[in-house]
């Protein structure tokens, strides 16, 4: 019995963790966007001078949005909020 609830609470936890991660799929996955190598480096930018990728010390690939996405890296904010304003101006 322990050892089910055991397993269970990482089964649960396991799940909890991979999500927080995760964006959902969007037309945009064959996007090509921009990765610093650095083992820190976390997320990925839309656009090559983002100020937050300015400051990668390593090397920086162009991978599709898909590739950065598999590779556990999530939008830089900076990156999100310039294509949200992008998007909303060219609504109007």
């Amino acid at each position: 019995m322990k050892t089910q609830i055991k397993i269970l609470l990482a089964v649960i936890s396991l799940m909890m963790f991979s999500c927080s991660k995760d964006e959902p799929p969007t037309p945009e996955d064959n996007q090509y966007v921009y990765v610093c190598t650095s083992n820190s480096a976390k997320t990925y930018h839309t656009d090559r001078t983002c100020v937050r990728l300015k400051t990668c010390k390593e090397d920086i690939l162009e991978v599709t949005r898909k590739k950065a996405r598999e590779n556990e890296r999530i939008i830089c904010n900076d990156c999100s909020r310039r294509d949200k304003k992008e998007n909303n101006d060219s609504v109007k």
